[in-house]
């Protein structure tokens, strides 16, 4: 059996030397081939690093800007409530001094008004009193220069001389009552235009304020539509608030 074994293998032919470079070449190949393929998924890694950098970047460039947006419009908005709330202030106290005015006014007309009837009662309590003695002296029969008539005349004429002072008194008073009457009038019409305005300014620091608390969300969320609302919202209120300015200022 040993002796079958060792002519086999006496028998098998031994490799070529071409063949064993052939294997050494393939092997080479098979580790240029893998290492190609680790160098190339090391280069779609970098990429793809690289990539994500750029978006985080690209993504904090656009907040920042946002943020840089934001800082500005808050600034002009701030300033715009402030000298909002100034002229506003102003226009209030046109109101309330035309308010006031107007009050005083109305008390004194309905004072002096009230004084005015009670003389103009007064003045036809005198006139009952003159016409009576004239009609006691007719009923008599005795004429104005008889001797016993003379109190009567007298009485006449001291209710003569008190009317013609009620209706030189009550004149002055009833035209007196007539200027309160404009005054108050005047007054009345001077409130309009400051409180129009003071609604507006009203309103347009609502619509603003409104604005800046959108705009604060906006720098949270980074959300840029966010910000074109509070946006929107702001220049309507400035319009608003300016329209006030110019119409009622």
């Amino acid at each position: 059996m040993a002796d079958e074994k060792t002519n086999a293998q006496a028998a098998s032919p031994a490799p070529a030397p071409g063949d064993a470079a052939q294997a050494r070449a393939d092997e080479q190949d098979k580790q240029s081939h893998a290492l190609s393929e680790q160098t190339e998924r090391l280069r779609e890694e970098v990429a793809e690093q690289r990539h994500e950098t750029e978006l985080r970047e690209a993504k904090e460039k656009a907040k920042e800007v946002i943020r840089n947006h934001v800082s500005i419009a808050a600034i002009i908005l701030t300033t715009c409530l402030s000298f909002m709330g100034s002229v506003r202030g102003n226009r209030a106290e046109a109101v309330a001094s035309a308010k006031t005015k107007a009050e005083a006014a109305r008390v004194q007309a309905a004072e002096l008004w009230a004084y005015y009837q009670t003389k103009v009662a007064e003045r036809t309590v005198l006139e009952v009193a003159r016409d009576q003695a004239q009609v006691d002296l007719a009923h008599r029969n005795l004429s104005r220069d008889d001797p016993s008539a003379k109190l009567d005349v007298f009485k006449q004429t001291q209710y003569d001389e008190r009317i013609r002072e009620f209706d030189a008194s009550t004149k002055q008073v009833f035209y007196r009552v007539q200027e309160l009457e404009r005054e108050e009038e005047l007054q009345r019409v001077k409130i309009v235009e400051p409180a129009g305005a003071v609604l507006r300014y009203d309103l347009a620091t609502k619509l603003i304020t409104l604005a800046l608390i959108l705009l604060s969300v906006t720098i949270l969320s980074n959300r840029e539509w966010l910000f074109w609302c509070g946006v929107w919202l702001a220049v309507i209120g400035v319009l608003i608030g300016f329209d006030g300015y110019v119409a009622f200022f």
